[in-house]
């Protein structure tokens, strides 16, 4: 007993179907909606972004360079102190103080404290320590105090300083003390510019990052023809972080910066944008560091990827649905598409074969006419060229009996010649002689002989670096790709002037036939000059795995380059 089907259902199956692709769909837009959507979202934020890094960047150049300013304003008016070394030498003491006292308020303003320190030899130690301020040369001991300094031969102490104690340092302090004072001060001998030394040793550590650091300014006074000397220096107290507080002059809202020496790599960072820029200060190399921090970042952002993304939601939700209705129609607009590539991909295929087809014809035409030249050019070399060089000898042998007719049998003795030259330049040019991997050179240089002799023109070849193709065949395509080349420039290009060129360098072997003709016609497409002998000399080139390259030459005619694999030796 059949069961019976219900009237309907095979319908109502393919409403379901229907419907469960519609939804399909609809879900599938709503997903590629809602990801274009995050896309939008996402690239809208990256360029605020990058805006607003490219704000911060812009600000942090300005602040670097009011940062120069500052450290410049702070070594000009160091070097306007030093200028003072020479009144000292000039005035009492009391009157000495009085000056700076009343006079050089704007620099201790600059500078906060500053001072001087004198270069005096061991022989007038006695006598420094002997004055009526009863100094006394000392080093630091490392643990906050001062122990009188060793002996050696020379000694550089601070004589001055303003405010007293200023430096962190009593006077009679010995700069040669440390290592690093040292440095600065031979980098001063020798040549003559600012340096910067050690830390103060009286003074409390700086809490930035960046140390404090003594800057000393030469004072130089002459010592002879094309000599200075170093007297002495002046010093001041070099506080990175008091710089940038006048540079930034509380306009460094969510930025933070930093002086520091040695430059390093800066650590990247999530949350902050990152600006660097190196400087020479004194006799060191140092670094200009300035950060975002979270805070200028909220600052400056806007609403709008967050406005972007809801409005695409939306826009995506209303696709969807719209999408909905129209699921039908673009199903069957899949199948004809799908359709159409089939039969597409399907006459590909056969247009792949026929061009094989094809390309293997080209092939055995090329070879079986290669062979026909090269059978032809030794017939006319092996045949008719020896019968004609027999007749030439017979008839200078006849004309040496005869003795008759000079002038005519001289006329016709150069036309046996000629013709046996002939004959051999045709026989050459069908059926190349030793025309091997290593004999190409030779063939070139006769195949530009014979083309000067037979067309008349001016027709040269230059062998560069040293090499050789890959094999005998690459050779013998090479020849005929020159020769086609040649006869083209000659016969189509009305050239006077043909340069064959062998080279070889890293990248393999490179032909190259240039002329000086009126080059190609701008109203054909560069593949179609030639007509049929370019594409032969393209598909010879394909051939043995070479590429050829038609072009304008200098400064007019053609330039034919053929690139070709060279033997391993070679390459």
């Amino acid at each position: 007993m059949h069961r019976k089907t219900e009237p309907g259902a095979a319908e109502r199956g393919r409403g379901l179907r229907t419907a469960r692709g519609q939804v399909i769909l609809a879900a599938l837009v709503l997903s590629l909606g809602l990801g274009a959507t995050g896309w939008m979202a996402v690239s809208q934020h990256r360029q605020e972004q990058a805006r607003i890094e490219g704000e911060f960047q812009q600000a942090a150049d300005k602040l670097f360079e009011r940062t120069l300013r500052e450290i410049q304003l702070f070594m000009e008016v160091l070097d306007s102190i030093r200028q003072l070394h020479s009144l000292s030498d000039q005035v009492t003491p009391e009157a000495f103080e009085e000056i700076v006292r009343k006079g050089m308020i704007y620099q201790r303003r600059i500078l906060g404290a500053y001072g001087f320190a004198q270069s005096i030899p061991h022989e007038m130690r006695e006598a420094f320590e002997g004055q009526a301020l009863k100094r006394t040369l000392v080093r630091s001991d490392g643990t906050g105090g001062f122990t009188p300094m060793e002996v050696q031969a020379a000694y550089y102490p601070l004589t001055y300083q303003t405010p007293p104690g200023g430096l962190g340092l009593p006077e009679g302090y010995d700069f040669t003390a440390r290592e690093e004072d040292r440095a600065a001060i031979e980098s001063m001998r020798r040549w003559g510019v600012f340096a910067l030394g050690g830390e103060p040793v009286g003074l409390p550590s700086a809490s930035s990052a960046a140390r404090d650091l003594y800057m000393y300014a030469p004072i130089l006074y002459p010592a002879g023809p094309g000599a200075r000397d170093l007297a002495g220096f002046a010093i001041g107290l070099f506080q990175p972080g008091r710089i940038l507080a006048g540079a930034m002059g509380g306009e460094a809202r969510g930025v933070r910066a930093r002086l520091e020496a040695a430059p390093r790599e800066t650590p990247a960072s999530d949350e902050a944008w990152s600006y660097a820029r190196h400087f020479s200060l004194a006799n060191q190399e140092w670094q200009f560091v300035a950060e975002a921090d979270p805070a200028y970042w909220a600052g400056e952002r806007s609403r709008l990827p967050e406005r972007v993304a809801g409005t695409g939601t939306v826009l995506s939700l209303a696709l969807a649905g719209a999408l909905l209705l129209l699921a039908g129609r673009s199903r069957r607009i899949e199948a004809l598409v799908s359709r159409r590539t089939a039969e597409l991909a399907d006459a590909n295929r056969r247009l792949e074969a026929v061009m094989e087809e094809r390309r293997e014809l080209e092939d055995e035409v090329l070879r079986i006419s290669g062979h026909e030249k090269a059978r032809i050019g030794r017939d006319l070399h092996d045949s008719l060229g020896q019968k004609l060089t027999g007749v030439m000898y017979l008839f200078s042998a006849y004309r040496q009996k005869s003795g008759d007719g000079q002038e005519e049998a001289d006329q016709i003795a150069a036309t046996l010649k000629e013709a046996v030259s002939q004959v051999r330049r045709i026989a050459r040019g069908l059926a190349p002689v030793a025309l091997t991997e290593d004999g190409l050179p030779d063939a070139l240089r006769r195949l530009a002989e014979e083309s000067s002799a037979l067309f008349g023109q001016s027709v040269e070849f230059y062998a560069e670096r040293e090499g050789r193709p890959r094999d005998a065949a690459t050779a013998e395509h090479l020849y005929l790709i020159a020769l086609e080349a040649v006869s083209n420039a000659v016969k189509h290009g009305q050239a006077t002037q043909v340069v064959i060129t062998l080279d070889y360098d890293e990248g393999g072997g490179r032909l190259v036939i240039e002329d000086n003709g009126c080059g190609m016609s701008a109203s054909r497409k560069p593949d179609r000059e030639g007509g049929s002998g370019l594409r032969i000399m393209r598909h010879r080139a394909e051939v043995f795995g070479g590429a050829l390259d038609v072009g304008d030459g200098e400064p007019g005619g053609v330039r034919v380059t053929c690139r070709f694999p060279v033997a391993p030796s070679s390459a």
